[in-house]
């Protein structure tokens, strides 16, 4: 007890540096325990997403889980069956799920009867077919009743009551209240007598309980649920299929219980064949089960994917860790050193200081997993780097494994934390003073030639991804789609780690040279300063490397995510070619069905079919719809005709080239519409639309079109397609790339050849006026902030039938909704925020306790008459010298890491054979943010340290001086 008493009270003593590491650990477990919280997080909100789009385009609800017995003959006791497996439903599924359960429904249905009425001894009409009976439980409650009455739960007179559908009244002439014998080969002897007495269909509305619409029962009899258990089920064992259907909430499916959903099918199979049961007899169907079963692969690649972008702030955490426990350990260097020469053993002094990591680490193990599930929130919301939408956030919840992710993250943290207490137990008193007397010498890392190991690391990262990339290209293979190496962002770090490090060796020599040149005109404050820094360099080497891995780690991570993001919204954009592109359904004399006569009336299987020649029809003649309806949409701000036909003819001299792509455009229009990166063509694409724009016939083509054909600008080709008249175009220009055109070689159909795709543009009017008016598409640019659901509405209210439609708009919005965009830009966003937080805590912390004990010295400077703003000059120089220094570091480092490393993420984003060509994006605005912040952190950290200066009195500095 009064260990723990003195180890607390020397952690209130050194309570900023404590507060400060305990942020550290804080912020690292929180991280760490974001992984698991995110990746359920995402995956939960894709799983639930997944089984809406399954409901909407199956038509069929994923909750269901549906158990079907349909035994061909009578079994020995159905009755045992059919209790026990509604046990077992629920206590086996049900209660272990916890799933909220919509409709719970058994359909139980007999053998097969023959139907005779019995006041005509003949067999009625319902007889035609083999008629049950059925029973399904809770009937009343989802029915209508559409005539008649409810049938009676006891028989009168061995008549059993029956409901009946309306199909059943209809198609079988059957009158409510006639009675009808049921009798059967199957059961010797047995004769039942049904009566009718009601008409009933379904419920109105999206109910669950029907899974199969009451039309099935048409060809038989529904009896009341108690009389056909007790009378055909228990007592003459009549029943040869069953159904249980249970309509789950399936939005309450939690990707947590992924195994117990799989497990849900095979063990309700077990579970039937332990009843004799063979497979053909027996059917087990559970939508959600084979829906969910992918997502165990998906959450071990998310996992990886978020660790790798984790790897730049975890490193960064460790040196921030590794910091604040050598400057705590260096306060108390003293006072380990007089315990070691007093007697204690080196156990004795590092359980000391166990024991205080240990209590940091607890509570960084209970605070640290509820930070990182807002951590997680945070992450769900980014809608890319340092941008954040107001979108539902995820629904993350404390978990199992957050726990044990945190526990793991509390060990390690502890482990590299004492490695500075361990070194500093094995001094005493005398090679403590011996060690702070060599404080001008060289680091360790410098005398292990650290720098020079890391840099050939870096290299051989980036050779290995240059071969990657070139094998790529050579064999057509890149690596899968949205897949992320973790090295991809370890070797810049790395890189930024070792280029810090060999700058840092050379800046001593630098300053040096720098002090000399210019000792006879620098002033006081400058020169001081110089001398300072180039003396005891290793007392800043720690601080200077921690801000360079800071800037260099935010330069990459901001450049990654633009680049990423970026290019995925400019592919998309590209072969959209503008926000929206559709097209109308046009009225035509086109006859709805073509009809087909056959050489012979009849022909046998297997004989060829000679088909006649029909006439040549003539072209179909359409009806162009009012355009003037889209342009006058309030959210459109252009729209555009663009006719597209991949149909095409174009000859030069020879046998024609078809498969291409014809785009006919108005010039003026499709520049105020389309979009085109810039840079992809030699000019401006507005330039190559102002010379269509200058001659009807005018042409453009792409290369690929413009070498098979073997022609050049100003030669006169002839393209046409189908049975049209073939027209002269002139050549005007050959372009590499066009708006909503994809020039990359795709596969053929048939063999694994590359087939060339070709383009050619015309003038809009000239095609519809010499060769043929066909349905063309509208293209679409939005105004900014319009919605594309008002245009839909507009749309709809114009009365426009669609027969295509691409939204740029909302494509690129699914794809930042996508498991890997959320996870991308909302860890780089949340990594760049906390190396900016905690190296802004590491800085001020740092000059804080740097002035603290550098108190004596500027004592004696003020008590030597330097005035108070040299003094202050000294130390902004010194910042400058030191965290500005680091900085430019850290921005060079980070800058070459973009040019050397980024690359690369083309081979693992699939993006070899991209359009628009990939490319490393920088943008200005991010590096902005990094100048803003180190502005507000210098400014800051003088500030501080102006404040502490001017409080600081020369007596107390001198007292400590005669001390």
């Amino acid at each position: 007890m009064a260990m723990l008493q003195m180890i607390l009270r020397k952690m209130m003593n050194n309570r900023w540096l404590v507060g400060s590491l305990l942020f550290g650990l804080i912020v690292a477990v929180g991280l760490v325990s974001s992984i698991p919280a995110f990746t359920s997080g995402v995956l939960q909100r894709l799983l639930t997403k997944d089984l809406e789009e399954y409901q909407k385009n199956v038509k069929h609800f994923p909750g269901g889980l549906l158990i079907s017995v349909n035994q061909n003959k009578l079994g020995k006791n159905s009755a045992v069956l059919v209790d026990e497996m509604a046990a077992h439903l629920q206590n086996e599924v049900i209660a272990p799920l916890g799933v909220p359960v919509y409709e719970k429904v058994t359909i139980l249905r007999t053998i097969p009867f023959d139907v005779i009425q019995q006041n005509l001894l003949t067999k009625s009409p319902a007889g035609s077919e083999s008629t049950p009976l059925y029973s399904l439980s809770a009937l009343e409650q989802h029915m209508t009743l559409v005539d008649g009455r409810i049938p009676a739960a006891t028989s009168v007179d061995g008549v059993y009551e029956a409901l009946v559908t309306e199909k059943a009244l209809k198609d079988r002439r059957m009158v409510l209240g006639s009675l009808y014998e049921l009798t059967t080969d199957k059961a010797e002897g047995l004769k039942v007598r049904i009566k009718p007495v009601g008409v009933f269909k379904e419920k109105e509305g999206n109910d669950p309980y029907w899974f199969v619409t009451n039309s099935e029962y048409s060809k038989g009899f529904v009896l009341d649920e108690r009389l056909f258990r007790s009378a055909f089920l228990e007592e003459k064992n009549l029943v040869i299929s069953a159904q249980m259907y249970t309509a789950f909430h399936y939005q309450s499916f939690r990707i947590s219980d992924t195994e117990r959903l799989i497990s849900v099918v095979a063990g309700i199979e077990g579970q039937l064949q332990h009843h004799g049961l063979k497979k053909a007899e027996f059917n087990v169907q559970f939508p959600a089960a084979s829906l969910i079963g992918k997502y165990n692969e998906q959450a071990k690649q998310f996992k990886i994917i978020l660790w790798s972008l984790y790897i730049p702030i975890f490193i960064m955490l460790s040196l921030y860790l590794v910091m604040v426990s050598g400057l705590i350990v260096e306060r108390q260097r003293t006072e380990i050193a007089v315990l070691g020469s007093r007697g204690a053993s080196r156990m004795q002094i590092f359980f000391i200081y166990f024991m205080e990591i240990a209590i940091l680490g607890l509570c960084a193990f209970l605070i640290g997993p509820f930070v990182g599930i807002q951590l997680s929130k945070i992450l769900g919301i980014s809608n890319g780097f340092l941008e954040f939408v107001d979108r539902k956030g995820l629904d993350v919840t404390i978990s199992r494994e957050v726990f044990v992710y945190a526990a793991w993250t509390v060990l390690a943290c502890i482990a590299l934390l004492l490695m500075s207490v361990f070194l500093a137990t094995k001094q005493n008193i005398v090679t403590y003073k011996q060690n702070m007397a060599r404080m001008s010498g060289r680091p360790i890392w410098h005398r292990l030639f650290l720098d020079v190991l890391l840099l050939a690391i870096s290299w051989y990262g980036w050779y290995s991804y240059q071969n990657a990339a070139e094998n790529a290209a050579k064999t057509g293979e890149g690596a899968s789609a949205m897949s992320i190496d973790f090295l991809l962002f370890f070797v810049p770090v790395l890189f930024s780690l070792g280029f810090g490090l060999l700058l840092l060796r050379l800046y001593p020599w630098i300053l040096r040279l720098v002090s000399w040149a210019g000792r006879s005109f620098f002033p006081l404050s400058l020169h001081t300063t110089l001398i300072q820094v180039g003396r005891a360099p290793r007392q800043y080497h720690f601080l200077m490397l921690f801000v360079t891995i800071t800037i260099a780690v935010g330069m990459f991570s901001a450049s990654t995510a633009r680049t990423i993001n970026q290019n995925a919204e400019e592919r998309i954009r590209y072969q959209t070619g503008a926000d929206i592109r559709l097209k109308a359904e046009w009225k035509s004399d086109k006859p709805e069905v073509t009809v087909f006569r056959r050489g012979n009336n009849v022909a046998e299987e297997g004989e060829g079919v000679e088909v006649e020649k029909e006439p040549v029809a003539p072209p179909v003649q359409y009806v162009e719809p009012d355009f003037d309806l889209y342009s006058g949409l309030p959210e459109v701000e252009h729209a555009t005709k663009v006719y597209v036909n991949g149909l095409t003819e174009a000859s030069f001299r020879g046998a024609p080239v078809s498969d291409i792509s014809l785009m006919g455009i108005d010039p003026k229009e499709f520049a105020e519409t389309a979009w085109l990166k810039s840079g992809l063509l030699p000019h401006h694409f507005h330039e190559y639309l102002n010379l269509l724009a200058k001659e009807p016939r005018a042409i453009l083509l792409s290369r690929s079109l413009a070498d098979k054909l073997h022609v050049v600008e100003g030669q006169t080709i002839l393209l046409g397609w189908g049975d049209s008249r073939r027209v002269e175009m002139i050549v005007y220009a050959i372009v590499d790339y066009w708006p909503g055109w994809n020039p990359a070689p795709v596969k053929c159909t048939y063999g694994s050849s590359m087939e060339e795709q070709y383009l050619a543009v015309a003038n809009l009017p000239f095609v519809q006026d010499k060769i043929r008016l066909e349905p063309y598409e509208v293209w679409i640019k939005m105004k900014e902030g319009s919605s594309s659901e008002s245009l839909y509405k507009g749309l709809t209210k114009g009365g426009v039938k669609l027969a295509m439609l691409d939204n740029a708009r909302q494509q690129v919005i699914q794809v930042k909704n996508s498991a890997f965009y959320l996870g991308l830009n909302g860890s780089l966003t949340l990594g760049f925020l906390l190396s900016m937080l905690v190296t802004f805590i590491g800085y001020v912390m740092y000059w804080v306790l740097t002035l603290g004990a550098r108190k004596l010295q500027y004592g004696v400077f003020r008590a030597m008459g330097m005035p108070f703003g040299q003094l202050l000059a000294i130390l902004a120089w010194e910042q400058l010298l030191t965290f500005g220094v680091a900085f430019a570091i850290g921005m060079t480092a980070g800058k070459l890491a973009n040019s050397l490393f980024l690359p690369a993420l083309s081979l693992y984003l699939h993006a070899d054979k991209q359009v628009p060509p990939f490319a490393v994006i920088s943008m200005p605005q991010d590096e902005q943010i990094i100048y803003n912040f180190i502005a507000v952190t210098l400014v800051i950290g003088i500030g501080i340290v102006g404040i502490l200066l001017s409080r600081m009195q020369i007596h107390q500095a001198v007292k400590l001086g005669e001390d």
